[in-house]
């Protein structure tokens, strides 16, 4: 992790006594309208909404400075006071121009996942006057171990969004167009939709479903549980599991390349949200602690079990503890100790437990806080849960991602990461909080 120093000149300071206008530009309703701006290939009834997970690439960030009497200090190296919550607020954002988004889609009998791409193209690809001479951009993409190689997909322009799309459905057959409506067959027929299994992988029934309860019932008599790391880890809409993307984007000469230095764009969907459908392993215990009975359970977060061992082995150099943290120099410790003598903390340390009734239409601002982790827990209503990247790390480029929460989903906000709840239904949102000043 870095942070992105440029960006300390870009803070916004109000002297005591005032403060930002909310109401006004909130940066939440941008990032909303973009949402809304985005475009599926296939007719709306094609797609199960609430599966829908949204990422923007993001170019850089604005945010609002101290109050008291550190209001100038907008190096967060140096901000002291952890409690005060106004430095953390986003004043303003500017995305790339790159959007991605994966969920489930529907043809026929058939629910599997799928993969939207979009791209508004960047130097050096564009003229000098900003603009891209060519009605399609050719994209190198790695999902996972899959690529394309230099068999590069082909993405044309949609004068609907103005942007370069293309649309990757696992779909396993040739007669995808058959089943879908005019949108959808338009979209086959202009190379944005494309059936590409062998890229974008899994079924809904692979996590919901007879099958998966003809497993999980196979493992009960057996006395065991399913891992869910181990269940069709290449699965494009894994619960548990993130989703790497490389990408690369060229003309159609193959001559001139917009990609990262070094290297290619890497993106993941890496939001940390549980729940009832997002696990790391399910089963059943009879006579829970020398009770009567059974119960079902569902491992969300762990340190035991083995889940961190596994993740450990898998993501190599990347991995950190879910339920710690790596400490910055410049941070606090869990006794509020800096320079902390430790390198992490594998624990997540609880300092507050709130209840939260959010109105209709409301919405918690788009924020970070630079030491504590947070959790979220929705009990009651239908909310989009916004996380995004505040510093830049290492493996990744930053990016917002944006995903809808329901009654018994946790989301989990780690150190810095900047993160935002919207009420979408026209009643109360329930809300347990808790988190610690670690």
């Amino acid at each position: 992790m870095s942070i992105v120093d440029v960006e300390i000149a870009k803070v916004r300071t109000f002297p005591p006594g005032t403060r930002p206008n909310y109401n006004q530009n909130n940066p939440i309703w941008k990032l909303v309208n973009v949402l809304e701006a985005s475009n599926l290939q296939a007719d709306r009834e094609h797609y199960l909404p609430e599966s829908l997970q949204h990422l923007f690439g993001l170019q850089e960030l604005a945010l609002v400075g101290p109050s008291g009497d550190d209001w100038q200090t907008t190096d967060p190296r140096f901000q002291d006071i952890k409690e005060d919550f106004q430095k953390q607020n986003l004043y303003d954002f500017v995305l790339n121009g790159t959007e991605i988004t994966r969920g489930y889609a529907q043809a026929g009998e058939w629910t599997g996942s799928f993969l939207r791409i979009a791209y508004v193209p960047r130097r050096p690809l564009v003229d000098p006057d900003g603009v891209f001479p060519g009605k399609s951009v050719q994209l190198y993409l790695r999902i996972g171990q899959d690529e394309t190689g230099t068999s590069y997909l082909t993405v044309p322009y949609s004068a609907d969004s103005a942007r370069y799309e293309i649309e990757l459905w696992a779909y396993p057959g040739n007669d995808l167009a058959a089943r879908l409506g005019p949108r959808g067959k338009d979209a086959v027929d202009r190379g944005a939709l494309l059936a590409r299994p062998d890229l974008v992988h899994g079924q809904l029934c692979d996590f919901v479903g007879l099958p998966f309860d003809e497993a999980r019932t196979a493992a009960w008599k057996a006395g065991e549980g399913i891992n869910m790391l181990d269940r069709v880890p290449n699965h494009t809409m894994h619960p548990v599991r993130r989703l790497r993307l490389e990408l690369a984007w060229t003309d159609t000469t193959g001559t001139k390349w917009d990609h990262a230095p070094g290297g290619n764009y890497v993106y993941e969907f890496s939001m940390s949200l549980r729940g009832w459908g997002s696990y790391f392993a399910i089963g059943e215990s009879q006579n829970p602690h020398g009770g009567i009975g059974g119960l079902e359970y569902r491992n969300l977060y762990s340190n035991y079990f083995g889940h961190e061992d596994q993740r450990r082995g898998e993501l190599g150099s990347t991995w950190t503890p879910e339920l710690g943290r790596i400490i910055r120099e410049w941070q606090f410790d869990a006794d509020r100790g800096r320079p902390s003598g430790k390198q992490q903390e594998n624990f997540l340390a609880v300092d507050y437990m709130d209840l939260h009734i959010l109105k209709p239409a409301a919405i918690i601002g788009m924020h970070r806080h630079r030491d504590n982790q947070e959790v979220f827990l929705l009990m009651e209503g239908r909310g989009l849960m916004v996380m995004g990247d505040w510093e830049k790390t290492s493996s990744r480029e930053r990016a917002v991602e944006l995903r809808i929460m329901k009654p018994g989903d946790l989301s989990l906000v780690k150190p810095g990461q900047f993160h935002a709840l919207a009420n979408l239904l026209d009643e109360n949102l329930l809300l347990f909080m808790f988190g610690g000043y670690d």
